[in-house]
């Protein structure tokens, strides 16, 4: 293997596998990245056998070959060098040799035999959209998960299409729940639960790019192809909640608020939280104020009183102060309706000018 290409083109493509490569006691093979110089480009390749990626560069390719080097020694060598836009990377002795305009360097390599072969689908179960909205359902869902992997079905973000011009996504973790709706034309698909960690490489992979995806799926995979990268993924096993029925029909109070004064309030209120991140609400149908309040023995206590459109009856309840906050930058309105369903009941909020998302939170029992 022979060939000259770009540092920067190089680097990007290394910079990805690298997060993907595994760490495997018993297959070492998998910290490596695969090289494969064909006559006209050279395919990067990694794998932990969960998730994987090949991305395609250009390349002046001078003779083929295959080879796997280590992906944290090639990517460090690359986020370091300087001084040349161009690499030159020769195989020499079943070892990699790179060459830049003042550095040379030999880097210990394995034959390509034992690299694994990604599974490719084929292309029955398609669909494209663009990456924006893509990454944004995610982006807009991910961190209601549950981190634990004891329900793998929970810890991961569920998407459907139940009408041709809607695609859902929903997360929770038990104690909240986040859901997207995406308009455009969509064909009807059935779910796909996308494991947690997979969502966080998506979102690391694609967030900016510009353009439409390509994505292909059966019951256990997922690809992503986007340009020069396709991305795998196995997909969860399993049946996500019937989250409809939990949702509330009924509400007894509304409360409409400026959104960005709820955030700053809630920044100051979250100095004063205790350990269990304890946010008293409180709810005056009469005086039109929103008040709320934290207090720590250690730190001290904060109450703010939010000016609000309140609509129905007065209200006290208690939440997690994390989970109110982690929803709001994700919501596309000015002002916010926290809709209040009754005491010990969960409350749902939306924004008053984006009906496409909405957010389950239930009450603390303190």
């Amino acid at each position: 293997m022979k060939l000259i290409c770009l540092k920067k083109d190089l680097k990007e493509a290394v910079s990805i596998c690298d997060k993907i490569s595994g760490k495997n006691l018993n297959l070492p093979i998998l910290s490596n990245i695969l090289l494969d110089a064909n006559e006209k480009d050279l395919k990067l390749t990694s794998t932990n056998l969960e998730i994987g990626a090949e991305i395609i560069i250009p390349a002046k390719i001078e003779s083929k070959g295959r080879i796997t080097i280590p992906s944290n020694i090639f990517n460090s060598f690359l986020s370091n060098i300087s001084g040349s836009d161009q690499i030159n990377l020769e195989v020499q002795n079943n070892n990699l040799i790179i060459f830049t305009n003042n550095n040379s360097t030999l880097i210990k390599s394995q034959p390509a035999d034992d690299f694994p072969n990604l599974p490719k689908l084929k292309q029955d179960n398609k669909f494209s959209l663009p990456v924006f909205d893509f990454i944004s359902g995610l982006k807009t869902v991910f961190y209601s998960c549950a981190i634990s992997a004891i329900k793998p079905e929970i810890s991961s973000v569920y998407i459907y299409s139940s009408k041709a011009e809607m695609l859902t996504f929903v997360a929770t973790d038990s104690f909240r729940l986040a859901e997207k709706k995406i308009n455009h034309f969509f064909p009807e698909l059935g779910p796909i639960l996308i494991p947690f960690k997979t969502v966080v490489e998506i979102i690391r992979i694609f967030e900016g790019k510009e353009g439409k995806m390509d994505i292909l799926f059966n019951k256990n995979q997922i690809n992503i192809i986007k340009d020069n990268i396709v991305f795998i993924s196995r997909l969860t096993d399993g049946i996500f909640p019937d989250y409809n029925q939990i949702i509330p029909k009924k509400f007894i109070t509304d409360v409409i608020i400026n959104k960005e004064f709820f955030i700053d309030s809630l920044k100051i209120s979250g100095l004063f939280s205790g350990k269990l991140n304890e946010l008293n609400m409180a709810v005056n149908s009469e005086d039109g104020f929103f008040t709320i309040k934290t207090s720590n023995n250690e730190s001290g206590e904060n109450i703010a009183k939010i000016p609000a459109k309140v609509t129905g009856e007065s209200v006290k309840i208690t939440f997690n102060h994390k989970y109110i906050y982690d929803c709001l930058p994700n919501i596309n309105s000015e002002e916010i309706i926290l809709r209040f369903s009754g005491e010990g009941k969960p409350l749902l909020v939306t924004g008053a000018q984006d009906n496409t998302f909405q957010y389950l939170v239930m009450p603390m029992s303190v």
